[in-house]
């Protein structure tokens, strides 16, 4: 048997299409709400996020301003402090000046040039450097529109520290540029926001100068600096969106992360806050995998169990094929172990129209040498085939009972039918055993049956009846059959006899297989046939007790069913 036709037989039972398509449902739908649930639960992590990371970076961004606040504050007093002194004519000596302590402790240091570049003011002392080629200066010199401008990461001479100078330009009342004063503050200090907590190694956040330079950068740990960033996506999105947020990779590690920006107003710069996509998306992926391992561990049970139902389908349609031919070889066992029975009734039954025929043959053959006329040897000839035709039917009915083959259902009539199964059990009889009536009254019903089948059902409840009277005497023992139209689709077939009855025991079980009327040595298996038989017309066999014995009904369809079906 092929795999795929094995399948297809099953599939053809409502019952079993009932629970595959039952099965396939759930597992779609099971499938569907753990898919639906994923997209859910990442997209609720994703927007959590963005809500996480966009208020880290406010804050950041809040933390980086009053950073420049207060070196804006510094330059400001440093500017009123110093400013009437950068005009000393020809002096470019370099005095060291002392922070007063009310500064803000993230000020580490200061200076102060004069419209040339010379830093005539310095907290570090000795001799300074011109800072007339430095970007910073050219930026605020060059430009009066800036009034405040950061340096790159710059490290100092005498700590080694990297520093970023906040620088404020020094202008007159009209407008002309004197000098310009620079506070000091450590790269460092700039990301050492939310100090104290645990950042994860993905964990992101920088100031980067709208050049395309990192003045500060903290990754997890890891602080750094001057990474040269132009051209790259991170500049692109801060273009198109200075203060929103993507999800992208980063340049340098190429992590993907939820990036978002702030731009400062006052200052060429913008502060970035990023998350990693694993920190975000990690407990979403790790709820992901036991939803996906229910579903699959829900999908294995499901086929397990459509496996399991599909066999014991499988197995019980091959049991059920077993028990019918088993069904089928006994009850053809059966008929022919009875031809022995029925050897003396037939014997009896045959002797008398063979032994007719032969005496109208005797009489044919002598009127045929004597004065016999035309006419009367044809009487006796017509006598002749008239009793051959009686063997023959005899014959018939029993090759008929003795065939063996699957059921054909056919239009028959009821009244033939039951009156060839009476001659059948009485042939079978060489010394009647009962009296069976039948009152002949459905000439013109039919019904759709396998008349062989019917017959042999009937033979057996006859023979059943007879075995129940037996201890009874001759002249009591009657069996009736009688028809009854049940509705205008099923019509009912009786036998009654007048014996003792059924003991309780078989009726509260006669539904059972194999179920014996014959308590001592019955094995049941012709009332088995006889409820498969009609089961498989579409009826079905009942019995009960009468006060005068016994009664067994079943139930045929008519052919009205039929000619509905036409």
């Amino acid at each position: 048997m092929q795999v795929p036709n094995f399948f297809l037989t099953i599939l053809r039972q409502p019952a079993a299409r009932l629970v595959t398509i039952s099965g396939v449902l759930f597992v779609a739908i099971a499938w569907a709400t753990v898919i639906w649930q994923i997209i859910e639960d990442r997209s609720a992590a994703m927007e959590a996020a963005v809500r996480e990371n966009r208020s880290r970076v406010v804050a950041f961004e809040q933390y980086v301003r009053r950073t420049l606040e207060a070196a804006d504050l510094a330059s400001v007093y440093l500017d009123e402090r110093y400013r009437g002194q950068l005009r000393t004519n020809g002096d470019t000596t370099t005095r060291r000046i002392v922070l007063p302590q009310f500064f803000d402790p993230v000020i580490s240091g200061a200076q102060i040039a004069d419209a040339q570049g010379n830093i005539r003011f310095s907290t570090h002392g000795g001799p300074a450097p011109s800072v007339r080629d430095r970007r910073v200066f050219r930026e605020v010199r060059d430009t009066p529109g800036v009034a405040r401008a950061i340096s790159s990461p710059t490290p100092q001479a005498d700590t080694g520290e990297t520093v970023l100078l906040v620088a404020r330009s020094l202008r007159d009342a009209r407008g002309k540029f004197v000098g310009v004063v620079a506070v000091e503050i450590p790269a460092r200090r700039f990301v050492d926001f939310n100090a104290g907590l645990v950042y994860r190694p993905a964990d992101l956040i920088s100031i980067i100068s709208l050049r395309g330079l990192t003045l500060a950068r903290r990754e997890g740990a890891v602080v750094s600096w001057g990474q040269d960033l132009k051209g790259t996506l991170v500049m692109e999105r801060q273009a198109a969106a200075p203060n929103g947020e993507y999800w992208g990779p980063s340049v340098l590690d190429n992590k993907r992360r939820l990036f978002s920006h702030q731009r400062l107003a006052n200052y060429s710069i913008f502060v970035t806050s990023g998350v990693g996509e694993a920190d975000v998306l990690g407990p979403a992926n790790r709820r992901a995998g036991w939803f996906l391992s229910l579903a699959t561990a829900l999908t294995l049970v499901v086929v397990a169990l459509l496996a399991l139902y599909f066999r014991h389908i499988h197995n019980q349609a091959q049991a059920q094929r077993r028990f019918d031919q088993m069904r089928d070889e006994f009850a053809h066992s059966a008929r022919v172990s009875s031809l022995s029975e029925m050897a003396a009734g037939l014997a009896h039954e045959l002797n008398q129209p063979l032994t007719a025929a032969s005496n109208y043959l005797a009489v044919a053959e002598l009127m045929n040498r004597g004065d016999g006329t035309r006419e009367g040897v044809s009487a006796q000839l017509h006598q002749v085939r008239g009793q051959i035709a009686r063997a023959g039917d005899i014959i018939r009915r029993i090759r008929d009972y003795l065939s063996k083959g699957n059921a054909e259902l056919r239009v028959e009539s009821i009244d033939a039918t039951i009156l060839d199964a009476i001659a059948l059990a009485q042939g079978a009889n060489a010394v009647s055993r009962a009296r069976i009536t039948y009152f002949e009254g459905h000439a013109h019903t039919r019904v759709l049956i396998d008349r062989v089948q019917i017959q042999q059902v009937l033979v057996n409840l006859i023979r059943n009846a007879e075995e129940a009277m037996a201890h009874m005497p001759v002249e009591r023992r009657t069996i009736r059959i009688q028809v009854k139209p049940q509705s205008e689709e099923l019509l009912e077939i009786r036998v009654d006899d007048d014996g003792p009855g059924f003991p309780p025991s078989v009726l509260e079980q006669f539904n059972l297989p194999f179920i014996s009327t014959k308590a001592a040595h019955g094995l049941g298996i012709g009332l088995s046939i006889c409820r498969r038989i009609i089961e498989v017309h579409g009826g079905a066999l009942k019995a009960w007790n009468r006060p005068t014995g016994a009664s067994v009904s079943f139930t045929v369809k008519r052919e009205a069913v039929l000619r509905a079906v036409a």
